[in-house]
């Protein structure tokens, strides 16, 4: 199947800039063309499998898909983009009356240049057909000495190292001594998936050292001097005392240990000046007299949902509910870090099904990107309610 042909006419060589092997420069984007049609879903998957998202494209023989998701009907502001570049309210594409979302229409986004649709935009269901699509990730600085060139860094796994595992103090020296860099920071969902995709094959490499230590209590802090705020991935439901971090390869999430056991790790060298890309900003809908976001219409994870008056032990019945949401490449972990209430929290999925009765600390994973939650006081003095961590999964 020919697709995207314009690749020949729009690849640039820049002297200074190169994508990571098996991507292509594409103006300043780095892109790969799975040919192989899937759902939106199961796209979005393979591309994170890369520590990347689906790609906007603008050239196409075939319809593809687009990386973005739009959460409300014929309002483009409300399409965000997989890259988290933004929304599509100042440049769209979308054909007249798009997008829908409602009945048989759906969020997700795809392009096509055959009949009257050619070059636009039109939503539909995410499983409603499977399509040929277009992974991204980030441009990075050539560098022919780096194997594994990322988003402006050269990343060393230690599994292709003389010393596969270290403790922490040993591992931070060989990437000090060996590479001039330092155990590896991660600064968005893009890199984490990337971070995994180094050790995807490497049957030992369950958990991976990060180069994180605590400082203070619950506070830690990155050895290579970057802001440890710009991502957090550690699991809310780990609450040991241990002084280091791993990334859990299995799930993603970041959880501690003891620093001076031996670990697989990975050594990160910057090879330029790099920035860390703006977050979006949370956009909420929620009632100001308190920090439980209740009744909140639009929650762009990660961010926190508690009971209303969590902790008061007042005897209050408020009801609320959740709209929970993340960019169109993840799904919603939903961790319940404290829970004390004789009634449960109910979990529903986009389309209004039931899928969990919570009543304990425990965490629900969302088969899509959208969660739906509701929660009703007991009206019975003494208990605190409930505190829930919502993260991109």
């Amino acid at each position: 199947m020919k697709l995207f042909l314009l690749f020949t006419f729009l690849t640039t060589a820049y002297a200074d800039i190169a994508c990571p092997s098996g991507f292509t420069l594409v103006l300043d984007k780095c892109l790969k063309v799975i040919p192989n049609p899937l759902t939106h879903t199961k796209a979005e998957v393979d591309c994170t499998y890369l520590g990347g998202t689906l790609a906007a494209v603008y050239s196409a023989i075939n319809k593809t898909w687009l990386g973005l998701f739009c959460f409300s009907e014929q309002n483009s502001s409300s399409c965000y983009h997989d890259d988290n570049s933004g929304t599509a309210s100042v440049y769209n594409n979308f054909a007249p009356g798009y997008p829908l979302i409602n009945g048989i229409y759906g969020g997700c986004v795809y392009m096509s240049t055959e009949g009257s649709l050619a070059g636009k935009w039109v939503s539909m269901n995410c499983k409603a057909e499977t399509l040929p699509f277009v992974c991204e990730v980030p441009s990075t600085i050539y560098d022919p000495t780096c194997t594994h060139n990322y988003d402006g860094y050269c990343y060393y796994p230690s599994t292709e190292l003389k010393t596969t595992q270290a403790k922490f103090s040993n591992a931070q020296s060989i990437c000090q001594q060996e590479f001039n860099g330092n155990l590896a920071s991660i600064h968005s969902k893009r890199e984490n998936d990337y971070f995994v995709s180094l050790f995807r094959k490497i049957r030992y490499a369950d958990n991976i050292l990060l180069g994180a230590q605590e400082l203070l209590p619950d506070t830690f802090s990155w050895n290579d001097g970057s802001n440890y705020a710009d991502f957090d991935n550690r699991n809310p439901l780990d609450t040991g005392s241990k002084g280091c971090l791993v990334l859990v390869s299995s799930t993603g999430l970041w959880e501690r240990v003891d620093c001076s056991f031996e670990r697989v790790f990975l050594c990160k060298r910057p090879l330029s000046e790099t920035t860390t890309p703006t977050p979006i900003a949370e956009l909420v809908t929620s009632n100001p007299s308190d920090f439980s976001n209740c009744n909140t219409t639009f929650l762009m994870a990660p961010g926190v949902i508690t009971s209303y008056g969590y902790l008061s032990l007042s005897a209050d019945t408020t009801y609320c509910t959740w709209r929970i949401v993340t960019l169109g490449a993840y799904r919603i972990r939903l961790s319940f870090v404290d829970f004390n209430s004789p009634n449960p929290v109910y979990v529903y999925d986009e389309y209004g099904k039931r899928t969990d009765r919570i009543s304990s600390g425990t965490c629900v994973i969302s088969p899509t990107n959208i969660m739906n939650v509701t929660f009703q006081n007991s009206g019975i003095a003494g208990y605190r309610g409930f505190r829930a961590v919502a993260q991109p999964y």
